[in-house]
């Protein structure tokens, strides 16, 4: 089928409404107009191309030629079609720039089309344009470095150019500049002291770009979100597919309708667990999980086992506390229908070798789900270079809001899958007689979204590009390290976690005849917050031969300082708390 649209000539458009006298007059002819374009391709009729903010279904799909844009547009409403033709006549043909600074509303006033425009129909016209515009800017914005085919490819996904690194150097030389970002870390104990916040693997802080993100939501056009065509659902709509793009840009998805916002983590694995497990999983399956699996990746699937007779089977840590690869392999049979792993531990901190998981594992034909709920807060990954099935992650250990996640999934599975849950946004229509199920991804988003902690994801995701993947990383293991070498030289504790080079900036440790709990009592009245427990992994603390461990964790705004009053706070409590145990009046 041809993909190209020959619109008419503006000019030719311009004369004859201006010949017109009436709004109906007017009115009729964008509906000819409409009705003469040829048959829009069903292949573009997707929430990929949608225009949100539009009362009808609009949309627009964008061919750039290396210099100027053409683009593909319709709408499943006679006059919008027609609105749709002048917008694309006035466009296409041109390159970003020229799109940019034209005139399109000085333009429409001279055609006398806005005057007889509802609000809605005008606020629909609105995010038309805006939609243009921002694939023209999005263009500008790349890399002049990048090849033509590149920028290309970029734009016809819909993405928008990441922003530009900070220049910060190391994070050391500038970690005064980054703290001044988190309000929160000005704050003072309760004692008067200053607080070291090493409990980021639970849950991270939030910088100011964030935090005014939520407030601006609230204050300026909250509103609910693809329904209601007013100017604050279009803008706030907008917020919420900004935030996909983001996500799609920070995993390197190849669509965005592959990201699915989910209230977190746990939420994406149980989605997983029965929109996929319940069509694909039975008696005699096998679903295979590793010995250091959250519970968020473990209660979803034995519940799945109880619901349809499969089993699981526990892939075994080495001594080394890295994953026994040799046995999976031995594990993978025609029966291991599923693999479900973490990417990064949160409780030892070992980073997995997840490509070569993800290629065993597909090698067996499993089905591969990645947790990487400790990967993506140290900085981008490709879901397309992993080649997973599922990747999932939460935003709050990453920057954002709590309360909101992603489930990623290639889109050739997503659509074989039932959708979850039922109500609204998750249809196309309803009627007396049933239902029809709404495209990617809004077929697995029933119900009103987590609004503003959606819209969050965005500059999260901004700050944590801006710093950049290998700068965080070499931050958090310069103070892993210096954590290591400081608690592994007091007597009786012991840390549980591989090699620095093998780990992120996550330090678990226990000392002999301590309880956890008493270490972490002193700690807090000393200004250091840091995790005590099993840390939602009770089969690894069993597998650890241990009942709770105490775990700090590094993040960007951690600084040396905070890692040497950590050492001394926990010389100090193991000094005292010995003391007082063998104390005998």
């Amino acid at each position: 089928m041809d993909t190209q649209i020959t619109y008419p000539d503006l000019s030719e458009l311009q004369e004859e409404l201006d010949d017109l006298e009436t709004s109906e007059d007017r009115i009729q002819f964008l509906i000819e107009l409409g009705q003469s374009l040829p048959p829009f391709p069903e292949e573009f009729c997707t929430e990929e191309h949608r225009v949100v903010g539009c009362q009808s279904m609009v949309w627009i799909v964008p061919n750039w030629d290396g210099r100027t844009y053409h683009f593909l547009a319709s709408s499943d409403a006679p006059m919008v079609r027609g609105l749709v033709a002048v917008l694309m006549s006035a466009y296409s043909g041109k390159t970003p720039d020229e799109i940019v600074a034209f005139p399109i509303e000085k333009v429409l006033d001279g055609m006398h089309l806005k005057t007889f425009l509802s609000p809605l129909r005008s606020n629909g016209l609105y995010s038309m344009i805006k939609r243009v515009r921002a694939y023209a800017e999005s263009q500008m914005t790349t890399s002049p470095s990048n090849s033509t085919a590149d920028q290309g490819a970029h734009v016809r996904g819909g993405g928008m150019a990441p922003p530009k690194r900070r220049d910060l150097g190391p994070l050391l030389t500038r970690i005064d500049q980054v703290r001044d970002d988190f309000p929160i870390l000005k704050q003072l104990h309760s004692e008067g002291l200053a607080v070291a916040y090493l409990d980021n693997a639970a849950s991270s802080q939030r910088p100011l770009s964030v935090i005014d993100s939520l407030t601006h939501v609230y204050t300026h056009h909250y509103a609910n979100v693809h329904r209601s065509g007013h100017e604050w659902a279009v803008r706030t709509t907008e917020g919420i597919e900004a935030s996909r793009d983001a996500v799609r840009r920070y995993i390197n998805a190849s669509k965005a309708e592959e990201v699915i916002f989910t209230a977190g983590t746990t939420a994406s694995v149980n989605l997983i667990s029965h929109a996929w497990g319940n069509a694909n999983l039975g008696p005699g399956d096998e679903i295979l999980l590793t010995e250091m699996e959250h519970h968020s990746n473990i209660v979803p699937w034995q519940q799945l086992c109880q619901r349809k007779g499969c089993a699981i089977r526990w892939v075994p840590l080495r001594p080394d506390y890295t994953l026994d690869l040799e046995q999976f392999e031995r594990m993978l049979s025609p029966r291991a229908k599923l693999v479900s792993f973490t990417a990064v531990s949160n409780v030892l901190g070992t980073i997995n070798p997840v490509k070569q998981v993800v290629r065993l594992a597909h090698q067996a034909g499993s089905t591969v789900v990645v947790d990487a709920a400790q990967a993506t807060p140290h900085g981008a990954i490709d879901v397309q270079d992993w080649d997973a099935d599922f990747v999932v992650f939460s935003g709050h250990k990453m920057l954002a809001s709590s309360g909101v996640g992603v489930c990623y999934g290639k889109r050739s599975v997503l659509e074989r899958m039932a959708e979850w849950q039922g109500g609204g946004s998750m249809i196309k229509s309803v009627t007396f007689e049933g239902y029809s199920l709404a495209d990617l991804p809004h077929k697995f988003e029933a119900g009103t979204p987590a609004i503003s902690e959606i819209i969050s994801l965005k500059p999260a995701i901004e700050y944590l590009e801006a710093i950049g993947h290998e700068r965080l990383m070499e931050h958090e293991r310069l103070l892993a390290g210096q954590a290591m070498d400081g608690l592994g030289a007091i007597e009786g504790l012991r840390i549980f976690g591989p090699e620095l080079e093998h780990k992120s900036g996550i330090v678990s440790f226990a000392v002999d005849g301590i309880h956890g709990e008493e270490i972490a009592r002193v700690l807090d009245g000393r200004g250091i917050a840091i995790r005590v427990g099993h840390h939602c992994a009770m089969p690894l603390h069993s597998r650890l031969g241990v009942p709770v461990t105490c775990r700090a964790s590094f993040y960007l705004y951690n600084t040396p300082n905070e890692v040497d009053r950590l050492v001394e706070s926990v010389q100090h409590a193991v000094k005292i708390l010995h003391r007082d145990k063998n104390f005998h009046p």
